[in-house]
């Protein structure tokens, strides 16, 4: 428990700051670096670090969360001396519940929602909200093919992770656009 209050205690102080975390969480063996944004007391917001670029945010759920650790080294340094963060405005997104958050995001705003921890039994959904209920979301997606699917009911208590604005979502989001034949079924 003193573990955890530690780690919740690393990631408030570091939101709206340069401290970037380095955040393990059950599901995964690596770690992923975020500069965070919001928390709290079930969710965190972050805009994810990968070799000096930022690439889009993730919300994450604090009970997969196993360790944080601040980071403080010369790739730090670089990131703040080049103004990484610099005109990256904090989304507007309420964090009291995955209800919550899912309300807060426009229903054009393309999304990947995952289960990372259940394996091959995961999800990987690539697409845009339809509806927002008490325990889940309706979402569609669209596969490699650019296929859509229609009416896919994903549970809350399922979903480890939303990413958003970042590289895949927007290319995908382009070219869907650019086809306007793709996602028909």
């Amino acid at each position: 428990m003193k573990k955890r209050q530690e780690s919740l205690s690393l990631l408030r102080g570091a939101v709206g700051t340069y401290r970037l975390c380095r955040c393990y969480f059950s599901y995964d063996p690596e770690y992923w670096y975020f500069y965070l944004f919001g928390i709290s007391d079930q969710l965190m917001l972050g805009a994810e670090e990968d070799d000096f670029l930022l690439d889009g945010f993730q919300i994450r759920r604090l009970a997969d969360l196993r360790r944080v650790e601040i980071k403080d080294d010369l790739c730090v340094r670089i990131n703040e001396e080049n103004g990484l963060l610099c005109g990256v405005e904090r989304p507007t997104i309420d964090l009291s519940s995955w209800k919550s958050v899912f309300e807060s995001f426009p229903h054009d705003l393309m999304l990947i929602v995952q289960n990372e921890s259940a394996g091959r039994r995961g999800f990987f959904y690539l697409g845009y909200i339809t509806r927002v209920d008490q325990t889940y979301i309706v979402f569609s997606s669209f596969d490699a093919d650019g296929r859509r699917t229609d009416g896919i009911h994903i549970f809350y208590d399922a979903i480890t992770s939303v990413t958003f604005g970042d590289r895949y979502s927007a290319t995908w989001q382009k070219y869907l656009c650019m086809h306007p034949g793709a996602g028909a079924e």
